[in-house]
């Protein structure tokens, strides 16, 4: 089985980096992970103060797993099974949730959909009458950078 290789493009930007090589979970953390596959043409990075991990002494609060997440990409098919009646109240709950912008990116899959927001668009479907196997046109394995 092929190694799966670090993707730095997808690092956002200002995301924390972590340089701390003592950590007992540094191998794990995806801000020591994003740390080590810094490319040598990107000259600055935004990174955790090492004074303030240090004061941490333990349990670091910044740490987050290095764990990709399934995210939905898109959910036309959802939306285009709801009756018009429904359709509406489907569109202009999740517009009231997240805005009309992000919701019309989200809905053609040119932003992901977290777990977290699929349970939303999954439960609100079910309420106005839409039960089905599949509630999103696609999935995506990436990491959780929040």
């Amino acid at each position: 089985m092929e190694k799966e290789t670090f993707d730095y493009s997808k690092v956002p930007y200002c995301f924390g980096l972590c340089a701390a090589e003592d950590c007992s979970r540094a191998n794990t953390c995806l801000r020591r992970v994003a740390y080590n596959h810094v490319p040598a043409d990107v000259p600055f990075t935004s990174m955790l103060n090492p004074k303030a991990v240090e004061a941490m002494k333990g349990e670091c609060e910044y740490y987050l797993p290095n764990v990709k997440v399934r995210y939905a990409k898109g959910f036309v098919r959802t939306a285009r099974a709801l009756s018009v009646n429904a359709s509406g109240t489907f569109r202009c709950s999740l517009i009231n949730l997240w805005g009309i912008r992000r919701y019309y990116q989200m809905r053609k899959g040119e932003v992901l959909l977290s777990p977290a927001e699929q349970q939303q668009v999954i439960a609100l479907a079910k309420k106005l009458g839409a039960h089905q196997e599949e509630y999103f046109d696609a999935y995506v394995e990436e990491y959780s950078w929040t």
